[in-house]
């Protein structure tokens, strides 16, 4: 199940055939306990990092993430 949905409008773009539309971004939390190899789309993403829950960008996501159990290093 997603942590958090957000749902927002997209402007029309001329450029690439794209009539105005509405754009969903699922936010998904994940607990690793080792490193992992991330591979991004690049078309898709400009960039990621990894965030403690504290650090989170979005205050709602944020307020989300202080409801879940905390993760435990091994």
């Amino acid at each position: 199940m997603p942590l958090d949905i957000d749902v927002h409008d997209i402007a029309a773009n001329a450029a690439k055939g794209e009539p105005a539309h509405q754009h969903v971004d699922f936010r998904w939390a994940f607990v690793l306990r080792t490193q992992h190899t991330v591979t991004l789309q690049a078309e898709e993403v400009g960039g990621y990092e990894w965030r403690s829950f504290e650090d989170a960008a979005s205050p709602t996501v944020r307020a989300k993430l202080a409801l879940l159990p905390r993760p435990t290093r091994s």
